[in-house]
């Protein structure tokens, strides 16, 4: 088997879950038994060995671990009253069988468990009265097929998915029934949530939009009365949303993500604060440069985060009485799903060549029996330095194939999406695995806009997207084509998303620099894409600085190297429009021959069918080892 067909049938390790005391469960997806699609099971973590508790052929979806050890998670495997293929929230205790707690057509996207209550997120009828007049109507629209959905706000899509006829809403049950009771919310969209230890306290964010912006408050909520502000917004007169994190175990304090920007002259920022429950102006921002991700409370005086730091990502410790904050895990991997349990802290655990696994971390870091099978890449990792135009230190990651050929090996440099970002954790998708076992060495560039090189490296780029990034990106490269085990005049380049626009950037402004260039949901045309995304506030970012001076399109008659254009259809950040512009654009004003179009109709920003998956690498490496190697480009089997 090549290493392609390996990545995608390999089970993957997706997260873990679990309450203060009680099991670590973990959630695997594997192929399904067609190989159409991935299911995911749950496993326990144990001394020697995971233990799989679930087994079904539709597989589950983890939403909570209770106190007592009851696991929650929805599924749409049958059951005695049940239909096949219906879903269902289900509860399998520490000791029996799993069962049926309810079953809701509105889905239901978080479940926290609490004592003994449920606190959920589930998708609610604005006209619908109750429960049952909304059990009425999702079955008459079904039965009747009407898919109309009427919007009053924006946005009406999302990512990969039409948003609506439902909107989110906030409900508790009995633990041990689907039982809902509606809770009070303030006007706006609900987005997330975050409750207590004991149940007592439950804080939610709330998103308004202003102009085409959204921006998110904090508010605390009740079942029976009105909401109390904890944070709000300062829109519209300024940009800062607060997004809620986990509270405190002794319910004292929260953790709250905040973020201020990404307007045309105004670079993103984001950092986070430490907020007192019984006095919210009471509020303490560590003083920490990168931007926080994963949060885990030890105490009630220690809080343990996760941040990008130069290619890798790193657990951080906070100690909210001092104010200090210390790194924990100094190495080359990035850490990823924080969760405190029995006074141990947990995590999964990757790298660029390794695939997740988790991890306890204490006085060092133990790599635990994993229920997925340990996968690497057949790379050599090492890292590259370059200077910038300005004098910016600047690091890349540089994967090269495990036997190097007399004369170097072909080179592909991979732009990263985000645009806030790094490389610096494995991913299934652009993995430089099936590259690398194809005898490509592969430079994984971190240029400006970032993250893991402090607040300074944002600004560089954010209000530039082809100027410090492209520059950064060229300069890396030279970096790497002046190295002996690389084949200067073999390179490609390649990226998807913000990486795709770097692609189209780089196709219109370095001639025939690369010998092919791959650029995968990618924007092309700026205007048209802050009027068409499903993130309307890039609009303000995106005008009139980006569009009027950084527009691949402006630049498609200097194109002079073959192009392989990706794009799903169901691509509602960066949409489908990008991609036909873009190919009408090559075949109309290029100079080069030779480009082609690999079209998903049933995909969105991201490929996630296994199928479809291997057929997106092998049309990339062949298309790659047509114009990068001089071989007869050989068409997947699966195109036809």
């Amino acid at each position: 088997m090549d290493y392609v067909s390996t990545l995608i049938s390999t089970p993957r390790l997706i997260g873990l879950q679990a309450r203060r005391q009680g099991p670590v469960i973990a959630a695997v997806q594997s192929l399904s038994t067609k190989k159409d699609s991935y299911v995911t099971s749950l496993h326990e973590l144990g001394e020697d060995r995971p233990r799989r508790l679930t087994t079904s052929v539709e597989g589950e979806s983890l939403l909570a671990v209770g106190q007592s050890g009851d696991i929650y998670f929805t599924s749409k495997r049958p059951d005695k009253e049940g239909e096949e293929g219906e879903q269902a929230l289900w509860v399998l205790p520490e000791r029996g069988e799993a069962r049926v707690l309810g079953r809701r057509r509105g889905a239901i996207s978080s479940l926290v468990a609490a004592g003994d209550t449920l606190f959920l997120i589930a998708d609610a009828l604005p006209g619908a009265e109750d429960e049952e007049d909304e059990a009425k109507i999702r079955a008459e629209r079904a039965e009747l097929k009407v898919s109309g959905i009427l919007h009053e706000d924006f946005p009406t899509r999302y990512w990969d998915h039409d948003l609506g006829p439902g909107e989110p809403a906030l409900f508790s049950s009995p633990a041990d029934r689907l039982e809902l009771t509606r809770w009070r919310c303030p006007e706006g969209r609900l987005e997330s949530m975050s409750v207590s230890e004991d149940g007592t306290i439950v804080l939610v964010t709330v998103s308004r939009r202003a102009g085409m912006d959204r921006f998110t408050s904090i508010y605390r909520v009740f079942a029976d009365r009105e909401p109390e502000e904890v944070l709000l917004s300062d829109a519209p007169e300024g940009t800062t949303s607060y997004r809620v994190g986990p509270i405190s175990p002794s319910g004292s304090s929260v953790v709250v993500t905040a973020a201020r920007g990404n307007r045309d002259g105004e670079p993103l920022a984001c950092w986070m604060e430490v907020v007192s429950l019984d006095d919210p102006t009471s509020r303490i921002r560590p003083d920490f440069d990168d931007w926080p991700e994963d949060y885990a409370w030890a105490d009630d005086e220690t809080l343990y985060f996760t941040a990008a730091r130069r290619g890798r990502c790193s657990i951080y410790r906070y100690e909210t009485g001092t104010g200090a904050v210390s790194l924990v895990t100094d190495d080359d991997y990035a850490y990823t799903n924080l969760l405190v349990n029995g006074g141990q802290l947990y995590a999964v655990r990757s790298s660029i060549t390794s695939a997740p696994v988790p991890v306890s971390v204490c006085e060092e870091v133990r790599e635990l029996a994993s229920p997925a099978p340990a996968l690497t890449s057949p790379a050599k990792l090492t890292e590259v330095e370059a200077t910038a135009e300005d004098g910016t230190a600047l690091r890349a990651w540089l994967c090269l194939p495990e036997e190097v050929p007399d004369g170097g090996a072909p080179l592909i440099v991979f732009a990263h999406g985000g645009p806030w970002g790094s490389w610096n954790a494995w991913t299934w998708r652009w993995n430089p695995g099936p590259f690398t076992d194809r005898g490509y060495a592969v430079l994984l560039p971190d240029p400006a806009i970032s993250t893991g090189y402090g607040q300074a490296m944002i600004d560089r780029g954010n209000d530039a997207i082809g100027d410090a990034p492209f520059t950064d990106i060229m300069a890396l490269t030279d970096a790497t084509e002046q190295r002996a085990d690389i084949d200067a005049s073999r390179t490609g380049f390649a990226g998807g998303s913000y990486g795709g626009y770097m692609a189209n950037w780089v196709a219109g402004h370095t001639g025939d620099r690369f010998r092919a260039i791959v650029t995968h949901a990618s924007l092309w045309d700026i205007g048209m894409m802050g009027r068409t995304t499903d993130n309307g506030s890039w609009f303000e970012w995106m005008s009139p600085t980006q569009e009027a001076l950084y527009s691949p399109h402006r630049f498609a008659a200097s194109i002079e190297v073959p192009m392989l254009v990706i794009h799903g259809d169901r691509d509602y950040r960066v949409p489908i429009s990008q991609g036909h512009a873009l190919w009408h654009a090559l075949q109309r004003d290029s100079k080069a021959s030779g480009h082609k179009f690999l079209y998903f109709p049933d995909e969105g920003h991201w490929i996630t069918q296994p199928q479809n998956a291997l057929v997106w690498y092998e049309t990339f490496l062949s298309f790659l080892d047509q114009h990068v190697c001089g071989k007869t480009f050989e068409r997947p089997r699966l195109l036809g």
